[in-house]
C-alpha cells in the first residue's frame, strides 16, 4: 500500500469477517493509516440532469460539477467551464481536467455512450439508481480499454451475491438497454462483442459493495447549525479502502476534500480516531454512528447483505425497544449523537477507561460518543484528532470528517458533556 500504508496496516483474514486490514504496529490517534486514488469515478446524477449554466445561460439553483474530478463548477459570472466539445452536455473545471478526462474518464466512446443514452429516452422514468448504475457500466467497460490493469483491479474486489438482491434484473435491464445504444467498443476493448449479461452482473455486484460516495458540500443555517440534507455527487471505486470492515463503533474514519485545489482530491484518507494496538482489526462505520439497533442491521442486511454482531450491537441487541428508540440520537435532529470507534472499552488508555466506567451507566459507550461527536447541529459526524506533528508529537485539534470544524479536544468534550447533561 502507498504513502507508508504498507508499514502501517496488514491484509488479514478474519474467521467470520473475511479479508481485513489490521494494525502492523501500534497506531496513534490522528494518524493517516491509508490514503487512496480511485480507480475509477462516476458521476450520481441521473443523466437527464441540465447542461450546467454557463455565461450565457440562466442561473440554475442546482450545484455543478466538474466532470472529471468533480469539484463545484465556479458559478457565472465567474470564467466559464470548460464545455465537452464533442457533446456540449458535460463541463470540466479547465482545460487541464477536460485533457485528462478525453484520455481516461470522459473518451469519445463514453460521451457517445452517454449522449445516445440521453437522446434515447430509455432511461424515462426509472429510479436515479438505474441511471447511476448506466453510467457506472459505461464508465467500467470504458476503463477496461484505458486501463486493463485497474479493470482487473475491479474485478478482482469482493461482490455481493447475485440472488441476495435485485442484480440481476437490474443487469437485466441494463443490458438490453446499453445493447441498443452504445456504439461499438474501441479498438483493442477486451470485449469485443460488446456488454454480456454475466459481465453486467459481476461488476454491479463490485459496485453495489465497494462504491464510496462523495458528498455535496456541507451547508449551514443560522447559528452555525448543519443543513443535514446531503446528497451524493459522485462514487468512487478505492480499491485499497474496499478493505476496511464495518464496526458500529470504529476506530478510523475516512475523509475526502473533493473541493480543495490540491492534485488527487478525489483521494480519500482514513485517520485513526484513537490509539489503538498491533494487531488490532481497523474498522470503518459505513453510516452515521447514532442509528440505533434496529435501523443500523436493516441497513446493513439491505444494503450489504450482513448481519452486524460487533461488540456493541451484542449489547443493544438485548434492550428493549424503548432503549434503541432513545439511542437513535439522530432523529432529535441533534448532533450530539454522533461518533465512531470500534470496541471502545478495550482500546481507551488507563485513565479513559477510568472516566468510561462513570459514564456507561446510561449507555455502554457514553464516553466514546461524548469525547468524537461533532457537536454541530445536524452533523452527524465523526471527530479525529489532527495528523501528528513533525515531531510526532500527538496533536491536541480533532476534525469533523462531516462538516469540517477544528475543536481542541478538551473543548469538544466538555461541550458535548454540557450538552448530555442538559437533556
Amino acid at each position: 500500500m502507498a504513502d507508508g500504508a504498507a508499514s502501517l496496516l496488514n491484509l488479514a483474514e478474519i474467521d467470520g469477517r473475511g479479508r481485513a486490514l489490521v494494525a502492523a504496529q501500534p497506531l496513534r490517534g490522528g494518524q493517516i493509516v491509508l490514503r487512496d486514488s480511485p480507480v475509477l469515478l462516476y458521476s450520481a446524477l441521473p443523466l437527464t440532469k441540465p447542461p450546467p449554466p454557463s455565461s450565457s445561460s440562466s442561473s440554475s439553483s442546482a450545484t455543478c460539477y466538474c466532470d472529471h474530478c468533480f469539484r463545484i463548477l465556479p458559478p457565472s459570472p465567474s470564467p466559464p467551464a470548460a464545455p465537452c466539445p464533442a457533446c456540449g452536455r458535460h463541463a470540466f473545471c479547465g482545460p487541464g481536467c477536460l485533457a485528462a478526462a478525453a484520455a481516461t474518464s470522459h473518451t469519445p466512446w463514453v460521451c457517445q455512450a452517454l449522449s445516445r443514452l440521453v437522446a434515447s429516452r430509455l432511461l424515462d422514468g426509472q429510479p436515479v439508481e438505474r441511471h447511476v448504475q448506466a453510467r457506472f457500466l459505461i464508465a467500467a467497460c470504458n476503463l477496461a480499454t484505458v486501463s486493463p490493469s485497474n479493470f482487473q483491479l475491479l474485478l478482482s474486489l469482493q461482490g455481493r451475491e447475485a440472488h441476495a438482491d435485485d442484480t440481476v434484473s437490474a443487469a437485466r435491464f441494463l443490458h438490453s438497454l446499453l445493447a441498443s445504444v452504445c456504439p461499438p467498443l474501441p479498438p483493442g476493448s477486451p470485449f469485443p462483442q460488446g456488454f454480456s449479461l454475466e459481465l453486467i452482473v459481476a461488476l454491479l455486484s463490485k459496485d453495489k459493495l465497494n462504491a464510496f460516495g462523495l458528498m455535496e458540500p456541507v451547508s449551514s443555517r443560522g447559528g452555525g447549525e448543519v443543513d443535514g440534507e446531503r446528497s451524493v455527487r459522485a462514487y468512487g471505486i478505492y480499491p485499497r479502502a474496499s478493505f476496511f470492515n464495518h464496526d458500529c463503533l470504529p476506530n478510523a474514519c475516512r475523509f475526502d476534500y473533493v473541493d480543495s485545489a490540491s492534485d488527487g482530491n478525489a483521494d480519500i484518507i482514513v485517520r485513526m480516531i484513537h490509539d489503538v494496538p498491533q494487531g488490532r482489526e481497523i474498522c470503518l462505520s459505513y453510516f452515521p454512528v447514532n442509528l440505533n439497533y434496529a435501523n443500523r442491521q436493516r441497513r446493513l442486511m439491505e444494503d450489504y447483505g450482513f448481519a452486524c454482531d460487533c461488540d456493541r450491537c451484542k449489547v443493544e441487541a438485548n434492550w428493549s425497544d424503548d432503549e434503541n428508540e432513545h439511542d437513535d440520537i439522530g432523529k432529535d435532529d441533534d448532533g450530539d449523537g454522533e461518533g465512531m470507534d470500534e470496541d471502545a472499552d478495550e482500546q481507551m488508555s488507563g485513565s479513559e477507561m477510568g472516566i468510561a466506567e462513570e459514564k456507561e451507566t446510561d449507555f455502554p459507550h457514553a464516553y466514546f460518543f461524548v469525547r468524537y461527536m461533532c457537536n454541530r447541529k445536524n452533523c452527524g459526524g465523526t471527530l479525529a484528532p489532527l495528523p501528528p506533528s513533525s515531531d510526532d508529537a500527538p496533536s491536541d485539534i480533532m476534525e469533523c470528517n462531516v462538516c469540517g470544524q477544528l475543536r481542541r479536544e478538551d473543548e469538544e468534550a466538555e461541550a458535548d458533556g454540557e450538552e448530555d447533561m442538559d437533556e
